[in-house]
Order: structure tokens, then C-alpha cells, then sequence
């Protein structure tokens, strides 16, 4: 069971006609409710790791990224390599057609500043229902 602020760690997860595998997701929202009629569980943004410095200065580029230093989060066997979360990203999932495995948490602090980035964003959010 997750709760908000853990990050998860996710099997296999659809993104249009893409199938991806094993990426992390940080978790916004466990409330359950629906979207567009279909039912949800819980709500998540992506997180992914910098490359290098050209991927991080591109990534960064990005109104909708938001940067993770390693402080920001506690992760089992985490990498300690910075990154960022695609804060205008939404994606949506069901408990029961998933597997996850929770793998860390956030500081509760920079949650509360990745709460405030999405909420202040200027930018559409992305919702990503292909998991339901």
C-alpha cells in the first residue's frame, strides 16, 4: 500500500500506445475518485534521472520539470543522482491492475514545494488515464 510523498516503484505502465517498464513515480494522491468515468486509486508523477549535464541543462528547460537532489528523497539502494519529476504529468492508476513496489519517500518539505510548483504551474497538466 502507498501513501502520498512514497515513491513507488512501477512494473509496467502504459503511456499512449507505449508500454514502459521499471520507473519510479512519485506519489500526489491516494483518494479514491475517477476521471473522464473511469475509477482511480491513485495519483503520480514520474521521476526520472539526469544523463549528463547537456540532459539535465535540456530537461531543465522544461516548464513542467522539477528538479530532485538526492537530499530530497530517501530511497532504498537509491542511485544518488539528480533529477527531476514531470510535475505536469498526471498519471492515474488502479491498485488492482498494477505492480509496484514502494521504494522510498520524500522529505516532507520538498513535497510540500512540489505540491506548491504543480500548484502554481502555468502550464496544462497532462492526464494520463491509459492505465485504467
Amino acid at each position: 500500500m502507498c501513501k502520498v510523498g512514497d515513491i513507488i516503484l512501477v512494473d509496467n505502465y502504459k503511456h499512449g500506445d507505449k508500454v514502459l517498464n521499471r520507473h519510479s513515480f512519485v506519489v500526489l494522491n491516494t483518494d479514491k475518485d475517477e476521471i473522464q468515468g473511469l475509477e482511480y486509486d491513485f495519483v503520480c508523477n514520474v521521476m526520472s534521472s539526469f544523463h549528463s549535464e547537456a540532459h539535465k541543462k535540456k530537461k531543465m528547460n522544461y516548464p513542467g520539470n522539477y528538479r530532485v537532489n538526492p537530499g530530497d528523497v530517501d530511497v532504498r539502494d537509491g542511485n544518488d543522482r539528480e533529477g527531476y519529476i514531470k510535475a505536469e504529468q498526471f498519471y492515474y492508476f488502479k491498485r488492482d491492475s498494477i505492480d509496484y513496489t514502494v521504494i522510498g519517500t520524500m522529505d516532507p518539505e520538498f513535497f510540500a514545494e512540489l505540491v506548491n510548483f504543480i500548484e502554481n504551474l502555468d502550464i496544462d497538466i497532462v492526464h494520463v488515464v491509459d492505465n485504467l
